[in-house]
C-alpha cells in the first residue's frame, strides 16, 4: 500500500475524505467547519472552533498527531462544539481511553471494510471509526462523565 504513514517511507500525512463519506456528513449534520483542511490557512489545534455548526475532523495521519487532535475535540466539546471525527479505529491507545471510551454524550461508529482515501488507489492498512462529540447540552449539560 503505497503513500500510507509508516509504510513506503514517503510519510503522505494528508488523508482526504472520500466524497461519499463527506457527502453522508453533511447529509446527516449539515455544512460544517473543518479545523484541519487539506490546505490550510490557520493551525486548527491553535484556534477556537465555532459553536454554531457542527466541526469535521479528519486529522493528520503522522505519527503523534491524532492524539492531539482527539484532545482538542474533547476540549472543544466542553466548550459546546458538535463535532465528528474521523481517525483509524485503535482502540488500545490512551487518547481513545482518556477522550472517547466511555463517554455518555460519545457516540462511536465503526466503518466496516477499510475506506479508500481520496488520491489513493488502495484501500487503507487500518480500519476507520467516526467518533461523534455529541453538544453536552443534549445530555444534561456539566461534564460528559463516566
Amino acid at each position: 500500500m503505497s503513500g500510507y504513514f509508516g509504510s513506503n517511507g514517503k510519510h503522505k500525512t494528508v488523508i482526504e475524505t472520500p466524497e461519499w463519506l463527506k457527502n453522508q456528513i453533511i447529509e446527516e449534520f449539515g455544512d460544517y467547519f473543518d479545523p484541519c483542511p487539506v490546505n490550510p490557512q490557520f493551525d486548527g489545534l491553535d484556534i477556537v472552533w465555532p459553536t454554531n455548526k457542527p466541526i469535521y475532523v479528519n486529522p493528520p495521519y503522522k505519527r503523534g498527531q491524532i492524539s492531539k487532535w482527539v484532545k482538542k475535540c474533547y476540549q472543544e466539546n466542553l466548550r459546546g462544539c458538535h463535532i465528528i471525527l474521523l481517525i483509524p479505529s485503535y482502540t488500545d491507545t490512551a487518547y481513545f481511553h482518556d477522550f472517547i471510551y466511555e463517554r455518555k454524550n460519545v457516540e462511536l461508529r465503526f466503518l466496516r471494510g477499510r475506506i479508500k482515501f481520496k488520491g489513493y488507489t488502495q484501500q487503507a492498512s487500518f480500519p476507520s471509526m467516526i467518533v461523534i462529540f455529541n453538544p453536552l447540552n443534549e445530555w444534561g449539560g456539566g461534564w460528559p462523565l463516566l
